[in-house]
């Protein structure tokens, strides 16, 4: 059962989901580490910039971050509307206008999760880790002041945060991005797709953090909130 706690966050919440104790953040250069560590200077990414693998190393860059493929092949014909449909094919459905006769093809719906704001941290302090994202790490002692902090820096001072629906802590799924479905009435829970990441990642341990973007088209930043230097350490290797 998962472990999920709430704190308010000067105006807005912030959600943690079975956090650890301690998250560790690597660096491949020095002074991003310690521009962390020394000033609270921290770089926020967002989900969709690491779809762009131009720039990116295969560790980082993930080409289908934040969706999840559902193919629906019917095995008897049926009729979808708007009334019937699942979920993951309502859209479809409201995009077209009109049903759907399922049978004799296949129905591929790709939900994806809004662009948003993004911090990646490990739970942890492995020398895998340590070798795919650089050998500077920070250390984050105190999870929860760490993200309440940065959460209200994001929402209150910089308004780049949205409160509703408010931001959230949590490791990482190492789930395939697909599923095959032969009816319409098939289960399909509907997955955290932020947080979802390819099986072959799992030794990485990733807990990120999500907050909705306050405006479309959210950007990356890089900004101080000297508050951070008292819930992190610089981490000699």
């Amino acid at each position: 059962m998962a472990d999920i706690i709430t704190v308010w966050a000067g105006s807005a919440q912030f959600g943690f989901v079975n956090a650890p104790q301690k998250l560790f953040k690597f660096f491949s250069a020095e002074a991003h580490a310690r521009a962390l560590a020394d000033t609270g200077q921290v770089r926020i990414g967002t989900l969709h910039e690491f779809r762009t693998t131009d720039g990116w190393d295969s560790v980082r860059g993930d080409a289908a971050e934040g969706e999840f493929t559902i193919s629906l092949a019917s095995a008897q014909p049926e009729t979808i509307t708007r009334d019937s449909a699942p979920w993951y094919l309502r859209p479809v459905i409201e995009r077209l206008g009109m049903p759907i006769l399922s049978h004799g093809g296949t129905i591929n719906s790709i939900p994806h999760h809004p662009d948003a704001y993004i911090l990646c941290t490990t739970a942890v302090q492995s020398a895998s880790a340590i070798r795919e994202y650089g050998e500077f790490c920070v250390e984050i002692h105190d999870v929860i002041r760490f993200f309440s902090a940065l959460t209200r820096h994001l929402t209150d001072v910089l308004q780049m945060a949205s409160r509703e629906p408010h931001g959230f802590l949590a490791p990482c799924l190492y789930l395939e991005r697909s599923v095959e479905v032969t009816s319409v009435g098939a289960d399909v829970v509907e997955p955290p797709l932020a947080f979802i990441k390819p099986p072959a990642k799992r030794d990485e341990q990733e807990v990120r953090a999500i907050w909705q973007a306050a405006e479309p088209n959210p950007k990356a930043v890089i900004t101080a909130c000297p508050e951070l230097r008292s819930y992190c350490s610089f981490k000699a290797s």
